[in-house]
């Protein structure tokens, strides 16, 4: 009687077992919702999502503009070419929120990429530098320029005054890191050390300001309003690999005629772009794409 007592405990027992198995598998799917949903989330409001490296990225869900405002900044130096390459887009962009009075440039004389994988050209990029910009909307614009002329002959650069100061290993990048602390809102700043500095620039094991020759802050541009943050580092590759090399050959085609920028803004003016560079309007229209989706 005690055997067949025991075996019968033992069978009831084992009739839990698909209920318990039930429930367990219930669970899990109840909460694998819950922990895929806490994954892709951090808590704060970066967004991991890709780099600002020669694209446009969306970093953040902060908006860092006043209240119903958007601002757009661009970082630069008045010989970068990648800079010259940018202003193009940029003017683009912004000549439908205001007013604004830019001088025609050459960028200082530099290898620049024309094609992919890595095939370069020695140019000067036209382009402009950006002196005000009158609002008559909600968008707001601050260029800042760190630099004037950057001379590796001689480890020397100009500030943007005329100043000569003289480099050497790392120190114009802390030079401008300095420049820029003061000319620009602590978020700026925190932004362009986030991702020049600390973060490394991909297959390198130390940020994209130290890759240049000499090191330097590359020329970015953000855009932030109330539907977050986008960053650029260089110029959007993404639209075309080579605008600062074909920008380049455009120039050389016209032997570098001096009044060359000044004829590309009028085109510009005048809806009529020239088509051996038409990406310069693609560009536009991307940054325009970006300052209406920041609104």
């Amino acid at each position: 009687m005690a055997k067949r007592k025991k075996k019968e405990n033992s069978e009831s027992k084992l009739l839990y077992i698909p209920f318990i198995a039930l429930v367990l598998v219930l669970i899990v799917f109840i909460m694998l919702p819950m922990i895929h949903s806490n994954s892709g989330s951090s808590g704060n409001s970066v967004i991991n999502t890709q780099e600002p490296f020669f694209q446009f990225a969306k970093v953040s869900t902060q908006d860092y503009a006043p209240a119903g405002k958007v601002e757009v900044y661009l970082v630069s130096w008045i010989g970068c070419p990648f800079g010259a390459s940018d202003s193009w887009g940029l003017y683009i962009a912004l000549s439908h929120y205001g007013v604004i009075n830019v001088t025609p440039n050459y960028s200082d004389l530099e290898h620049v990429p024309i094609s992919p994988p890595d095939n370069t050209i020695p140019g000067k990029v036209p382009g402009l530098i950006f002196n005000s910009f009158n609002s008559n909307s909600s968008v707001e614009f601050h260029a800042i320029y760190l630099l004037g002329r950057i001379f590796t002959s001689n480890s020397s650069a100009s500030l943007p005054n005329g100043t000569i100061i003289t480099y050497s290993g790392n120190s114009l990048v802390n030079f401008e890191l300095n420049e820029l602390q003061k000319l620009a809102p602590s978020w700026v700043y925190n932004l362009i050390y986030q991702y020049q500095i600390t973060t490394p620039f991909p297959g390198h094991n130390v940020g994209i300001a130290y890759l240049g020759n000499p090191p330097h802050v590359v020329s970015t541009i953000i855009i932030t309003g109330p539907n977050g943050t986008w960053i650029m580092l260089g110029y959007d590759q993404e639209v075309n690999f080579g605008m600062p090399g074909l920008l380049a050959q455009y120039a050389a085609d016209n032997n570098y005629n001096t009044q060359l920028p000044a004829m590309i803004l009028q085109d510009i003016k005048n809806g009529n772009v020239p088509s051996q560079i038409s990406f310069i309007q693609t560009e536009g229209n991307q940054i325009l794409q970006i300052i209406q989706e920041a609104m």
